[in-house]
């Protein structure tokens, strides 16, 4: 990850809390189409729609701010899937290095 990107992250910390939450496991076995179960099966989810923290009239701009830095991805699942997303390369990466820079202050 660039440090530009988690400089980013660090000014924003309301990013890092929904960039987390895409990073968080969760129950897939509830699809409703084929062609949505094989996004999930890739590794998409269904959008993040509350976060603590973060208000709710936020979300949206986070996500697309998340999406223009190049941490989160957009996929359209069919006209009944919705809309999906999952951390790109970078965007794993990012929640690794915030993960360990929260570790840091413990290990010292």
């Amino acid at each position: 990850m660039l440090d530009l990107d988690f400089a980013v992250l660090e000014a924003h910390p309301e990013w890092r809390q929904v960039l987390l939450a895409y990073g968080d496991d969760i129950d897939v076995t509830t699809t409703a189409d084929a062609e949505t179960s094989e996004f999930l099966a890739r590794g998409f989810r269904p959008r993040v729609r509350e976060v603590d923290g973060v208000p709710a009239d936020q979300m949206a701009r986070v996500h697309g701010k998340l999406i223009a830095h190049g941490l989160l991805q957009v996929e359209i699942a069919g006209r009944t899937g919705g809309m999906l997303y999952q951390l790109t390369t970078v965007g794993r990466r990012a929640c690794l290095q915030v993960a360990e820079e929260s570790l840091e202050p413990a290990l010292a």
